[in-house]
């Protein structure tokens, strides 16, 4: 057992030698001229490994030829069979060039010969005593210290690497390694440019680190945009900082690099970007303001389905309470639009009711999600639906309608800026429909703005999860009843293009 964890500034020293004479001079001489000194003595090399097993020692002195084993012998006991780096000393009578070649490759510390005026010969193993045990407790101080730093490094949010002077990957922490996707193993040793691989997010030109901080000769931040190429040739975007690392006389020894991905932020951005575009757009779309609703249909979906990227948009609308009609159905693949579809509250109650609850309704697995159970066999299987993303169209605080966002192929999870949108196009619904029927007041909640209250959309369409469609939420479900809207405001409807049955 090595030095344990809170040493004591004292040194504590196992000495094996057969020869029990040598043994009592030794540890006397030791203890008399260096108080930090502490010598156990054994005259048997397996008692010292039992010794060695249970207690903690500073250094072990042993001599080369004894009865039971050699002192290489235990030397390799405790080097290979054990992992054991206590310091090691051979103290020997014997002369041997060989006998010090093979105990230094074995892992000796040292080699020493008995014999001469005792007290230069005990004075040189008190100063070796000394020596390699300072040195070992160095070296511990300094692993515990790395150690320390690595956990410190593993543990932050952001990711570092850390160069030479020549710009060869010293270090990694973790974070790093998840947003590149290079192992720390593999990139320790390789050039930073070749592990931290920066693009321009405008020219698309590369960007060598190294000599942007050469060229600054102090800190650089890396322009919004900027992207990472991830080891396997994906994209991120990130935020990056990049420092040199000098000496206390001001040398550069490397560079570090502090940088973390703000991917999901920005593609967040340019999504809402493109969100409000599409609003502006059908804000001021002739076909939606024009008062023909039937015209402002296929504007409507074609825009839903490209902003949201979907397979399928449409907008329904109720008959009458317990009968919701598609008016338009726009699909991708095909540009075709269809309507006619009809689905009634008495097939799909739980549907119905979390419409009825909810201002808008995003399910992530249709699947799983009780909301949409009774759909999947009728409608939702045959069409190949995996996620679905619905906004009640609300008028005086009737549920008048729904627009609906059907994505195919593997589930998809619905973003909080994508469950907003749709409930800011169901608003255009809206207003498309209040043109279109020349009623005199828009809905309440449009506050007379064509694109509808950003603010309150973004409140109402928050509350989405189709497990709680059944509660209702505070501002989007004026009738938490579950009732359907009255069937005198719905009056007047578009004609269906085509009449469907139900799925």
């Amino acid at each position: 057992m090595d030095v344990s964890e809170g040493e004591s500034a004292s040194r504590r020293v196992l000495y094996v030698d057969d020869d029990e004479g040598l043994l009592a001079l030794t540890k006397r001489f030791l203890e008399s001229t260096d108080d930090e000194i502490e010598v156990v003595t054994t005259d048997s090399p397996r008692r010292a490994l039992a010794l060695l097993a249970s207690e903690s020692f500073d250094a072990v002195v042993s001599d080369y030829q004894m009865p039971e084993m050699s002192g290489l012998e235990l030397l390799s006991v405790l080097r290979e069979e054990r992992g054991s780096d206590v310091p090691f000393v051979i103290f020997t009578g014997r002369s041997r060039e060989e006998v010090a070649i093979e105990a230094l490759n074995l892992g000796a510390d040292s080699y020493l010969q008995k014999g001469g005026d005792p007290t230069t010969q005990y004075g040189v193993l008190r100063q070796t005593l000394v020596r390699i045990t300072d040195h070992r407790r160095a070296e511990r101080r300094l692993r515990e210290r790395e150690a320390y730093l690595r956990v410190t490094l593993n543990s932050i949010a952001e990711g570092v690497v850390a160069t030479d002077a020549d710009g060869t990957v010293v270090q990694l922490n973790r974070t790093a390694e998840e947003i590149t996707g290079y192992d720390a193993d593999a990139a320790v040793g390789e050039p930073l440019s070749d592990v931290l691989v920066l693009v321009d997010g405008e020219t698309g030109e590369r960007i060598d680190p190294m000599r942007r901080v050469a060229e600054a000769d102090g800190p650089v931040e890396l322009a919004a945009g900027t992207k990472l190429v991830t080891s396997d040739g994906g994209e991120r975007y990130i935020e990056d900082s990049m420092s040199p690392i000098r000496t206390d006389d001001g040398a550069v020894e490397g560079v570090v690099a502090v940088f973390r991905d703000v991917t999901e932020a920005y593609r967040e951005r340019e999504r809402r970007e493109r969100q409000q575009r599409a609003l502006v757009g059908l804000a001021t779309d002739e076909a939606v303001i024009g008062g023909s609703f039937e015209d402002a249909l296929p504007r409507i979906t074609e825009t839903m389905a490209t902003v949201l990227n979907v397979e399928r948009a449409s907008v329904w609308l109720f008959d009458d309470a317990e009968t919701l009609r598609c008016v338009d159905q726009y699909d991708r693949s095909s540009g075709e639009h269809n309507a006619g579809t009809t689905l009634t509250a008495s097939n799909y109650p739980s549907y119905f009711e979390a419409l009825a609850a909810n201002r808008s309704l995003g399910v992530d697995d249709v699947r799983t999600d009780p909301a949409t159970a009774e759909l999947r066999d009728g409608y939702l299987g045959p069409k190949g639906i995996a996620s679905m993303l619905d906004a009640t169209v609300r008028s005086g605080g009737e549920v008048v309608g729904v627009v609906c966002h059907e994505h195919v192929g593997e589930p998809r999870q619905w973003r909080t800026d994508e469950r907003r949108f749709a409930a800011e196009v169901a608003d255009n619904v809206v207003i498309a429909l209040m043109r279109a029927t020349d009623v005199e007041a828009l809905p309440a909640r449009a506050g007379g703005n064509e694109t509808g209250d950003a603010e309150a959309s973004d409140a109402e369409a928050d509350d989405t999860g189709a497990g709680d469609a059944k509660t209702g939420d505070s501002e989007g479900n004026e009738r938490g009843d579950g009732t359907r809207p009255r069937e005198e405001r719905r009056g007047s409807r578009a004609e269906p293009r085509a009449e469907q049955s139900e799925e």
